[in-house]
């Protein structure tokens, strides 16, 4: 446990460690993947991590934690210096989860052991990240001291060179102390879904294998032994692992669609950077390099925003592109489990060529008496969804339209719960609209596969993994 002395100077340094928390995690990947080079070879995502995306996950998580344990401590409060500079990295909370404000240690905790889980990352890693971590703590507090002249602007008492070793060694303690707590999760995660400790992936074979899509490529997994696929609860997904050309086992994570029980369906749409982002290293291989009775490897299911532990609410889906996976498998449980459900799903694609899943999806709601869908093809912008645009012309049936959605248009209530997932950039829009909208933010869930680099809640526009 972080002591009262490492409170203290964990409290009084929070400032530039938040104000340096950028350059501080790119370092720490730097060094971690020189001391590791295979963690960024088959645990984590080369696309992401080209982007900065990872680094700027970790900058937001690191000051969020030390913010949360702050707090948390009793007669403790947090100086309106360190209370400024922190708000440079709002808190960050578990992918799915309602806000990124506001969260407590347990709920950041949560998170990184769904990210571990989904990464294979166990706790014979964990001495590489720490000894990372305080290596660049300290290169960080080197720097800072020698170039103080550049650094951001802050108070005396949370200028650069008050991270100290005192500093560092309790801004490793913290460290420590959560990812215990994260291991113990993981461990948690795994013996639910029946696992031993390094049996946590699996294999699975291809049964069915086609283009749902001009870009998106759908596939059915089965177990390749006598052992069924693990039960997965509505809203959760899988990490899928494959061998590229390189030798590379990269991971990426899809969601888990529904359908029958001892199969797994995913879909994964094939993303092209267009010369400003990495090419979709694990979508490509997956459309071009997989058929029926390929194997792959496969986790456990992952994810804590699951439908059934949720209230009963009225619903509202917002999803753009291939951010219908998950929407489709709460919808297939809802259909099965609570088919009288109030429930709108609003479906944002750049064009009908584009858009996977459409007979899929109109079935589920075809099926629920309650439930209703409208479609918009914004011509390729994922900037349609605004508070004010209006109902255009319909142009392929009943609830398909050209132009946006006016949220005016929807039922919204003080007792709906949103789930929106697409692209970052449109759901920060989505998000901001239904704001604005009047829906309160701890009623607006978003779904993240890979980090949460802040882009959801307006921090930016990073872009998504590949």
């Amino acid at each position: 446990m972080v002591t009262a002395s490492q409170l203290a100077a964990l409290t009084r340094t929070l400032p530039p460690v938040a104000a340096h928390a950028d350059a501080i995690a790119t370092d720490f990947y730097d060094r971690l993947f020189a001391a590791r080079p295979d963690l960024l070879r088959d645990r984590f995502n080369r696309g992401e991590h080209a982007q900065g995306r990872q680094a700027r996950e970790l900058a937001r998580t690191v000051v969020a934690l030390a913010e949360a344990v702050i707090d948390a401590a009793p007669g403790s409060g947090t100086s309106s210096s360190a209370r400024a500079a922190a708000t440079l990295h709002p808190t960050s909370r578990q992918a799915g989860a309602p806000t990124l404000a506001g969260s407590t240690a347990a709920e950041i905790t949560s998170r990184l052991a769904q990210r571990h889980a989904a990464l294979g990352i166990r706790r014979h890693d964990h001495p590489a990240f720490e000894a990372a971590l305080r290596e660049a703590m300290r290169a960080s507090s080197a720097s800072a001291s020698s170039s103080h002249s550049d650094s951001v602007s802050v108070s005396d008492e949370a200028s650069p060179e008050a991270l100290d070793d005192e500093a560092v060694e309790a801004w490793t303690a913290l460290y420590r102390q959560v990812i215990a707590e994260v291991a113990d999760a993981v461990d948690d995660l795994y013996r639910h879904a029946d696992l031993e400790p390094d049996e946590e992936w699996r294999e699975a074979i291809v049964t069915e294998h086609r283009l749902e899509a001009e870009d998106v490529v759908a596939l059915t997994l089965v177990s390749a032994d006598s052992e069924a696929l693990p039960r997965y609860r509505a809203g959760q997904f899988a990490s899928v692992q494959v061998e590229l050309a390189d030798g590379a086992r990269q991971i990426r994570q899809y969601s888990l669609r529904g359908g029958p029980d001892e199969q797994w369906r995913i879909s994964a749409r094939v993303l092209d950077g267009g010369g400003f982002a990495p090419d979709g290293e694990v979508s490509t291989h997956l459309r071009d390099e997989i058929a029926v009775g390929g194997v792959v490897r496969v986790s456990p299911p992952i994810g804590s925003l699951t439908i059934d532990e949720l209230d009963d609410a009225p619903l509202l889906f917002v999803s753009a592109g291939i951010g219908c996976t998950p929407v489709l498998g709460m919808l297939d449980h809802l259909a099965r489990t609570e088919p009288l459900r109030p429930v709108t799903a609003l479906h944002f694609e750049r064009t009908p060529e584009r858009h996977a899943h459409r007979t899929e999806l109109e079935a589920l709601v075809a099926a629920m008496p309650n439930a209703s869908l409208r479609v918009s093809y914004t011509q390729g912008s994922l900037s349609a969804l605004t508070a004010a645009g209006g109902i255009g012309e319909s142009i392929d049936g009943q609830g398909a339209y050209l132009d946006p959605i006016d949220l005016g248009t929807v039922a919204l209530t003080a007792e709906h719960r949103v789930f929106l997932c697409g692209p970052v950039p449109f759901m920060a829009i989505a998000r901001a609209a239904l704001i604005e909208h009047g829906v309160e933010a701890d009623r607006v869930h978003y779904f993240v596969f890979g980090p949460d680099d802040g882009s959801v809640t307006g921090i930016d526009t990073g872009q998504r993994g590949r």
